[in-house]
Formats: structure tokens, C-alpha cells, sequence
């Protein structure tokens, strides 16, 4: 009998061993997906918190939409600007960008260090403006407004004004000097950013506050200034909104959150120039865009 108990007790904590390694944590993934099988044709957003139960795929792009070629030189003059939208995968796609991509020259990655140098074939010249090869540069999180403002102005700053030697016209004289036109905006942006499902992204960055994010150092730049308390108001009191409920997280109406992916940029220009916006605007300035919503 005691040998009985012993066996019995090995096999629970064995068991109880393989349990915790398949589903760490209170909450099984694999409890909650039988869950769901039961419940048939349920919503799939079974929490709160965005996890899902089963993957339901509601946008249907055709392979012409998906399959589009850029003509991108890295051995010239062109620069992808990576626009970083909280919550949305970017720094596993920041991650990729300077870590596996096939390219003649990789960029340089140093163990210890954040940010990779991405430098063209033989040149020492960044064709990568990102979080993870030249750094928040332009401030954390920074949007379309503060990028489309601050990229060429930081790239001319960090690598020296390009020159060009023009050769002399074929009707010049045989001694005539070779002139160098200097040439500051040379550089073509290509601008890149990933979107996620609204809904995803959204209860993802509340639990991220929840947890005590706050994106303080985000300069939120319009029109050469960060905007007055008044004009961006804050959702909370103290150091950051740790704890936060998501009635409390939906309830507040400056919450940027409500339309991060939209938000292409942070100011609305008024016709007679009273003030900025800094809630709902597009990269352009004569119209705005509809924010997304929960609820």
C-alpha cells in the first residue's frame, strides 16, 4: 500500500510538473480553446484583455493588393522611415529589419548595444531610419507629423551634405574646373508602419498602461511645439495610470489610444489659425479623419 501512495503521489507531481509547463500561469490557453469549441459560433474576443480563442479572419486582400514592388534603391539616394504605432508588433518588425534581412552589406549588430548601424554598400550612409539603427531620433513614438518634420533635418545632422560633381559642358574650355553643386534634400523617405486589428491593439495598450506604461517622453510636436496641458489634457493623476480598469481606460476622452493608427498627425490646422487639435488629424491640413473607436 505505501508503495501504492508513493506511485500515485510520483504520477500527480509529474503531472502537476507537465501542467504548469503547458499552460503557465492561472489562465490556460488550451482550457480556454476547448471552452470555445463548445460554445460553437461565439464571439472570439472571450476577454477582455484581446486573447483570443480562435483566429477569424475579417479582411480578404487580394494577391494584386498584397504583391506590390517599390523600386527602392539602398546603393542610392532612399531612406525607409519606420513609423513605430505603440502595440501594433513594431519592435519585432524594428527587430527584423536590422537583423534579418538578406542585403549585400547586413547592418551591424553588436551584442550589447540597441541600435544596429545600416550603413549602403560602400558608402557610409544610413538607408534606415528606426528605432533599432538611429534611435528615437525624432522622439519617442514619434507620429507622421514629427517625423515628416524632423527625418531630413536628423539625417542631414548625422551624415555630412551630399555634394555632387557636375562635369564641364562639352562647349567648355579644356581647363575649365569641375563644379560641385551641393545638393540638401537629396534623399527619397519611403515611409513604413504596420497595423493591427483596432480592437487588438487598443485592449493591448491598456493593459500595457495597466502595468504602468506611460510614453512620457513622447514629444507630441505641432507645428514646431509640444502641445499645453490644455490642448492635451492627461487621463490620470500621479506617476502613471497603473491599475487602471478598462471603463476607466475608455471613459477618458483625451485617451490617445481611442485612435492611435489614425492619428497620421497629431494637429488640426483651423482655417483662421485658432489653435491646434491634438486629438484627431491625417497628414494633410485642410481635412480630418474619423478616429477608431471602442466600446
Amino acid at each position: 500500500i505505501f508503495r501504492l501512495l508513493v506511485a500515485l503521489v510520483t504520477v500527480l507531481l509529474f503531472g502537476a510538473i507537465v501542467l504548469q509547463y503547458v499552460c503557465p500561469g492561472s489562465d490556460c490557453q488550451l482550457l480556454r480553446l476547448g471552452a470555445s469549441g463548445a460554445a460553437g459560433a461565439g464571439d472570439p474576443y472571450v476577454a477582455e484583455d484581446g486573447a483570443l480563442a480562435r483566429f477569424v479572419p475579417r479582411f480578404h486582400f487580394s494577391a494584386a493588393d498584397l504583391d506590390r514592388v517599390v523600386d527602392f534603391n539602398i546603393k542610392g539616394d532612399d531612406v525607409i522611415v519606420f513609423l513605430h504605432i505603440q502595440k501594433t508588433g513594431g519592435t519585432t518588425f524594428g527587430r527584423h529589419l536590422v537583423r534579418n534581412i538578406q542585403l549585400e552589406r547586413p547592418c551591424e549588430c553588436r551584442a550589447g548595444q540597441k541600435k544596429c548601424t545600416c550603413y549602403r554598400p560602400g558608402k557610409r550612409e544610413t538607408w534606415l531610419f528606426s528605432r533599432f539603427s538611429t534611435g528615437w531620433s525624432c522622439g519617442l513614438h514619434a507620429d507622421w507629423t514629427e517625423l515628416t518634420n524632423c527625418v531630413p533635418a536628423v539625417m542631414g545632422n548625422r551624415e555630412p551634405v551630399e555634394t555632387h560633381r557636375t562635369a564641364p559642358s562639352p562647349n567648355a574650355v579644356s581647363n575649365s574646373i569641375v563644379s560641385t553643386v551641393t545638393c540638401r534634400n537629396c534623399r527619397n523617405y519611403y515611409y513604413i508602419t504596420i497595423l493591427r486589428d483596432p480592437v487588438w491593439r487598443y485592449l493591448s495598450e491598456w493593459r500595457h498602461v495597466q502595468r504602468g506604461a506611460t510614453w512620457k517622453a513622447s514629444l507630441h510636436m505641432c507645428d514646431g511645439r509640444a502641445p499645453t496641458v490644455a490642448e492635451l489634457p492627461s487621463c490620470y493623476q500621479g506617476d502613471d495610470w497603473s491599475g487602471c480598469s478598462l471603463e476607466e481606460f475608455m471613459a477618458c476622452p483625451h485617451n490617445l489610444a481611442n485612435n492611435r493608427q489614425t492619428q497620421d498627425k497629431h494637429c488640426q490646422c483651423h482655417p483662421k489659425g485658432h489653435g491646434c487639435s491634438f486629438l484627431l488629424c491625417n497628414n494633410s491640413k485642410h481635412y480630418c479623419v474619423f478616429y477608431i473607436s471602442t466600446h
